[in-house]
């Protein structure tokens, strides 16, 4: 099991329990201010204790989050409920997920706009041009 440390870097703890990819990008989150501890703003440098509760904002999605410890190394994803509970509502969730559909409808991803359709985009293409000719 890894050792426990008491206090842990707010960058270093949202990367270690897998809540941003690298470290940079946590730094970055907390640098344009998408990291709360309560309605102040963290710095990557402060400071975080058992307790904690913080909010992330990563993209549409709004996270709340309680430390219950600060791991010494990054977490493999089993054992991330043994350092953060996770007290985000229901609601943002599908607020979240609402707005991903929305975009997602206004406009599709970049890969989709650049390939040539598929056997099922073509029969559906088919048989809308016949139905626009009768």
């Amino acid at each position: 099991m890894s050792e426990f440390v008491a206090t842990q870097r707010a960058d270093q703890w949202l990367h270690q329990v897998r809540v941003f990819k690298t470290r940079s990008l946590a730094t970055q989150a907390c640098t344009k201010g998408h990291v709360t501890l309560g309605s102040q703003i963290v710095k990557a440098s402060r400071d975080l204790r058992t307790g904690d509760v913080i909010e992330v904002v990563r993209g549409d999605l709004r996270l709340r989050l309680k430390m219950l410890g600060a791991p010494a190394q990054r977490l493999s994803p089993p054992r991330v409920a043994e350092f953060c509970e996770n007290l985000t509502p229901e609601e943002w969730f599908h607020k979240a997920s609402e707005a991903r559909r929305e975009k997602r409808l206004l406009k599709p991803p970049e890969h989709e706009q650049i390939t040539k359709p598929n056997k099922k985009q073509l029969r559906e293409l088919r048989d809308f041009w016949q139905l626009q000719q009768e």
